[in-house]
């Protein structure tokens, strides 16, 4: 199974429990996608790379990668003219997309965040929230 792990940039620590379901999804021995920003993004390829995972993608928009924490392999998603807000958003569409499942680990305001979970639901696919307040 292929799951899409996003959260909020503000995140700057995942909790013990954020990372027992990352865990819990490697020893099942899942997909992750992930994409390429700070805060969650960077935090999950972090944990993964020290566990030594390699089932991991990570996703980009544009042809530079920000952060890719495990040397993962990347996917480079074609931006097109995009910019700002959007241009990200390719990426994510993308790994929405190819998911079977998504894991968000959410603020409670992050916008993009909340477009992940719209997109993943528009899809009919599951996707599990955890909030983490400031």
């Amino acid at each position: 199974m292929k799951v899409f792990i996003g959260g909020s940039k503000s995140i700057r620590q995942l909790t013990p429990y954020m990372l027992s379901i990352i865990d819990r999804l490697c020893e099942n021995g899942h997909s992750i996608l992930v994409g390429d920003c700070f805060g969650v993004d960077r935090l999950v390829q972090e944990h993964l790379a020290h566990k030594c995972y390699d089932k991991v993608t990570v996703f980009a928009s544009g042809s530079t990668v920000r952060n890719n924490a495990g040397g993962f392999p990347v996917c480079m998603v074609d931006a097109g003219e995009t910019s700002g807000f959007e241009f990200y958003r390719k990426k994510d569409r993308e790994m929405a997309e190819r998911a079977d499942i998504a894991v968000m680990f959410w603020d409670g305001k992050s916008k993009g965040t909340w477009h992940n979970i719209i997109d993943m639901q528009r899809l009919g696919k599951v996707t599990l929230i955890v909030e983490k307040r400031r």
